[in-house]
């Protein structure tokens, strides 16, 4: 049959990549779940490495067919997981070997070298202006990342503000691309079902004012300072949920106690739906001064609530301010921002109550999963075109 001439010529499909992440565990975090939507999104084959074991994430990334694997390293045995990973690289030749998180890279990188993978990625997801992932700058800790990053084929920074600091301990800027985290904005859209699930799960009345903290419990997180914040608020009735878990767990429940509000606090640990956590709060705070991009802020105001932050590159970087959220600029003394977020959170509350807002455009515009993901996947594919040039 002859062509339409009418008919614009099909484009040439774009190659279908087989993709290998690597991370340390799969337990619920933001980079965890910055993995989970990049591979339900990608338009590539994804499988997941989890070094140390895997999570709730893990469970429901193998419920969605997706494939996850667990070295289960530890103690001596880390030692030997360059090789081990090696071995199985080299049997499934994958295009793009993927890390993520300091673990994915100490031992991740080293790997995919033996194994003489063509593509190797790593993705900052936690480097804080003194900190990364927690651990203090040093000038050991600088080197081997240096010496991990000369490594790899290409860093990809998870907003402008990583790629800025990158920089700053010597990547040069054409070997990083920046690709926004993306947020499944679906799966966290406000549901008055699981708001009453959530609340009925903590014994919480549907008046109650309930003020949400999402983040691990350690110290760039700040959660002491939040609170502090909310401790009036919360000896007027209101309940603060905290999602997250850390090695601060014990010492932030000593400042309940300190500050008489133990009673309206509640722990829920690391959960994997947020998007029902979320559901059951009026309103976010996040006291956290040091972020690379701002996740939990950018999924509470995906869910509807309005937010009250001190930081969060990921809103600074939209082309507008969002009604539903009050910046509230670190000053350098703890105590002034915690009365700071105070009086914020106090009066958001007294002007919203449990009122929820629509989606901004500009947040689905830049975050959305599927362009996150897209941006992920064009990275690998315009690295392996450079090197079969």
């Amino acid at each position: 049959m002859t062509p339409d001439p009418g008919t614009p010529p099909t484009a040439p499909a774009r190659p279908h990549l087989d993709v290998v992440h690597v991370i340390a565990t799969l337990t619920a975090g933001g980079a965890e779940r910055q993995l989970e939507m990049l591979t339900s999104h990608s338009r590539h084959r994804s499988r997941v490495v989890a070094l140390y074991g895997s999570g709730g994430i893990a469970e429901g990334m193998r419920a969605q067919g997706r494939e996850v694997q667990e070295l289960r390293a530890a103690g001596w045995r880390k030692a030997l997981v360059p090789l081990t990973l090696a071995r199985q690289l080299r049997r499934t030749r994958p295009d793009v070997v993927h890390v993520h998180l300091l673990s994915g890279q100490l031992l991740g990188i080293p790997a995919a070298r033996l194994a003489r993978t063509p593509l190797l990625v790593s993705t900052e997801h936690s480097l804080m202006e003194d900190t990364i992932e927690g651990r203090p700058h040093t000038w050991w800790l600088r080197l081997l990342y240096r010496l991990l990053e000369r490594m790899t084929t290409h860093t990809i920074a998870v907003s402008d503000v990583t790629a800025q600091r990158l920089q700053r301990w010597g990547v040069r800027r054409d070997r990083i691309s920046v690709a926004d985290l993306g947020v499944d904005l679906e799966a966290l859209a406000f549901d008055p079902a699981d708001r009453r699930a959530v609340r009925d799960e903590l014994a919480l009345s549907p008046g109650t004012h309930v003020i949400g903290a999402v983040g691990r419990l350690e110290p760039v997180k700040r959660m002491d300072v939040v609170l502090r914040a909310t401790a009036p608020q919360l000896r007027a009735g209101a309940v603060l949920v905290v999602a997250g878990a850390g090695p601060l767990q014990d010492d932030l429940q000593a400042v309940a106690v300190e500050l008489g509000v133990a009673e309206q606090v509640r722990w829920l640990g690391s959960r994997d739906r947020m998007g029902a956590v979320l559901s059951a709060m009026d309103v976010l705070v996040s006291a956290s001064a040091d972020e690379s991009f701002g996740m939990a802020v950018v999924e509470a105001v995906a869910s509807g609530l309005p937010v009250v932050y001190v930081s969060c590159p990921a809103l600074e970087d939209l082309p507008e301010p969002l009604a539903q959220c009050v910046h509230v600029p670190a000053s350098g003394d703890r105590d002034a921002d915690a009365r700071h977020l105070g009086d914020a959170v106090a009066a958001r509350l007294a002007a919203t109550g449990q009122q929820r807002w629509p989606l901004p455009a500009s947040l689905d515009a830049r975050y959305g999963a599927q362009g996150a993901a897209d941006r992920v996947d064009e990275v690998y594919e315009r690295l392996l075109a450079d090197r079969r040039g």
